[in-house]
């Protein structure tokens, strides 16, 4: 097994813990009014519809190389319920060699490497995020934050994915030989990927036939 194996894992199993066993105990009724749109805060309404965007971002990312013998469909499908808890499975369980043909057609390809599809998600990203911070009230969000298990591990699966976006990125460019910092990018929520696959859309359309 490999180190990155190892780390994923053992990221993905603390995870759990901490949401089971440390994260409060409270629901305080936050996703409720967030499903209902009843009046939430805007931070916790940016949080909340960037955990929604950030399963496309994985989809974009994993299923243009989605040809190892483990499936990334299945993992990147499930983070739009599970965000985090569904795609560290496939870091860990995922051996990243090229086993097959890429199981994705190719005009599902075109369509994920759509310019259009990725200028969209950088406007609707920024704009979440610059409406969150103006209009939020980080004290309403620091409460929930306290008080409610969902704000609370849905806050730490933003940290995460974040993290993953780091990861993922660094992985695809060396599967598109790209030798730089770019990988970085994916510090910015969403906004840093499609920066990203902007900058490479070129080396990326060689590499993956899109």
């Amino acid at each position: 097994m490999k180190i990155r194996q190892v780390v994923f894992f053992l990221i993905w199993t603390a995870f759990i813990l901490y949401a089971w066993l440390v994260a409060p105990n409270g629901n305080e009724g936050y996703l409720n009014q967030l499903i209902r749109m009843n009046d939430p805060d805007p931070l916790l309404l940016a949080v909340f519809s960037l955990l929604g965007l950030f399963p496309i971002t994985f989809i974009i990312l994993l299923l243009n190389h989605d040809h190892s013998r483990l499936p990334a469909w299945p993992f990147a499908v499930g983070s739009f319920v599970l965000g985090a808890f569904a795609l560290l499975p496939f870091f860990f369980l995922s051996t990243a060699e090229k086993k097959r043909s890429d199981r994705i057609p190719g005009i599902l390809k075109k369509v994920l490497n759509s310019l259009y599809l990725h200028v969209l998600l950088l406007i609707g990203t920024t704009w979440l995020i610059i409406y969150g911070l103006l209009q939020g009230d980080f004290t309403v969000y620091a409460q929930a934050f306290s008080h409610s298990q969902f704000v609370h591990v849905m806050t730490i699966d933003l940290f995460l994915l974040t993290g993953l976006s780091v990861f993922t990125l660094h992985w695809d460019q060396q599967k598109i030989g790209i030798q730089s910092k770019s990988f970085l990018w994916g510090i910015l929520p969403i906004i840093g990927v499609m920066i990203y696959l902007l900058q490479t859309k070129d080396q990326r359309r060689e590499r993956i036939g899109s």
